[in-house]
């Protein structure tokens, strides 16, 4: 017996869109590679942001992480840097994408940093990513938080989440 299952987290379109999701939210141009991923995998995983060690003045993320639990999908899947590894080739290819369309730079892509250029979405698709903003607003508020956060060092968004290794970043 054959069993096939969808979900977001391996779809490189639905990357794509999170990606702009992202993008748009925290109002950016240029992002680190790592930094994007990470931000992904809790668009994706809200509640997982629970067991982030946090700054104290950002602990509200933890409580509303928490409330958003009784959200989480019916798929079993690995937890922590086991999944945000297994997300890596969706996210590669999406990127992969976005830049053989123009909308980010292939160059400093290969340098590990997105840079969007400037680039204008169908008037539909802007809507669409306007109103999934809107209909998440507590997830919304735990990515207003981690994008705050540097992505290098003990107190990076590597190290606080462990999902990558930060012990040999350059800071």
């Amino acid at each position: 017996m054959i069993h096939l299952s969808y979900h977001p987290a391996f779809d490189a379109f639905h990357a794509i869109f999170r990606f702009l999701r992202l993008t748009i939210r925290i109002g950016i141009s240029e992002i680190e590679i790592d930094k994007l991923r990470i931000l992904d995998y809790y668009l994706l995983f809200p509640w997982r942001a629970s067991a982030i060690r946090l700054a104290q003045k950002d602990l509200e993320v933890r409580r509303i992480a928490k409330r958003l639990e009784e959200h989480q999908d019916y798929a079993t899947l690995p937890t922590g840097d086991a999944l945000l590894e297994r997300m890596r080739p969706s996210q590669t290819a999406a990127l992969q994408t976005m830049a053989r369309e123009g909308i980010v730079d292939p160059m400093l892509l290969r340098d590990g940093v997105v840079k969007f250029n400037a680039f204008a979405l169908p008037a539909e698709l802007m809507k669409r990513v306007a109103e999934k903003s809107l209909e998440e607003p507590d997830t919304m508020k735990i990515i207003d938080v981690l994008s705050a956060y540097p992505l290098l060092g003990s107190d990076g968004l590597k190290g606080r989440t462990s999902l990558l290794e930060h012990r040999y970043d350059k800071v």
